[in-house]
C-alpha cells in the first residue's frame, strides 16, 4: 500500500498556513511606506548633519546667508548628494530667514505612499549659527503647503508640531 497524506492532513496545513499569513500579513502592510518616510528622514538627517554645516561654511561671505548659494534646483542640489525619488521640488534660495521656518522642498505623497505630502523646512543660519532643516507632515489630507511658506509660531519639540501659514493666509498645525 502506497504511503500519502490523507485529505484531513492535507486539510489541516492548508489551514495552519491560512492562520500564519492572517497574523503575518498585518505586519507587512505599511512597511514600504513607513520605508520611505524613514528614507526621507534620513535625506532631513543629510541636510543637517552634512549639507547645512557645508553650505554655512560656504556661506560665511554672505554672513551665513546659505540661500545666496544658488542652489535652487534639484539638478544643483544632486551635485552635493543622492536625491530621494519622491522629491518633486526643491530651493533652497527660499532658505532666507534666520528667525523662520521656509518650506524649500516638496516630496510627492503618490511616491512616499501617504496621503498627506511630506515637506522639508529650513531656518537659515547666522554668523554664529548653523542652517536648521525640519521634515513636516500636515496632520490633514487639505492642509497643503508651497514653497516659501513660513512657520508663524516657534517649533514644540514635546509635542512634534510647528504652525505654518499656507498661501492662503490659513494657519495649518505640521507635525515635524
Amino acid at each position: 500500500m502506497k504511503k500519502a497524506f490523507t485529505m484531513i492532513e492535507l486539510i489541516f496545513v492548508i489551514v495552519i498556513l491560512g492562520i500564519l499569513a492572517a497574523v503575518a500579513l498585518p505586519k507587512f502592510i505599511g512597511v514600504a511606506s513607513q520605508a520611505r518616510e524613514a528614507n526621507l528622514k534620513s535625506f532631513t538627517g543629510t541636510l543637517n548633519g552634512t549639507l547645512g554645516p557645508t553650505w554655512w561654511s560656504k556661506a560665511m561671505t554672505y554672513d551665513g546667508n546659505i540661500s545666496e548659494l544658488n542652489i535652487d534646483t534639484k539638478t544643483k542640489l544632486a551635485k552635493y548628494t543622492d536625491l530621494p525619488k519622491e522629491l518633486s521640488d526643491f530651493n533652497l534660495s527660499n532658505c532666507n530667514n534666520p528667525n523662520k521656518y521656509k518650506v524649500i522642498a516638496s516630496f510627492d505623497k503618490t511616491k512616499v505612499g501617504s496621503d498627506v505630502d511630506y515637506y522639508i523646512a529650513c531656518k537659515d543660519g547666522t554668523a554664529s549659527e548653523a542652517p536648521k532643516f525640519i521634515l513636516i507632515k500636515p496632520k490633514t489630507t487639505t492642509d497643503n503647503l508651497s514653497l516659501g511658506d513660513a512657520n508663524t509660531s516657534s517649533p514644540d519639540f514635546a509635542n512634534n508640531t510647528v504652525k505654518f501659514k499656507d498661501a492662503n493666509h490659513n494657519e495649518i498645525i505640521i507635525q515635524h
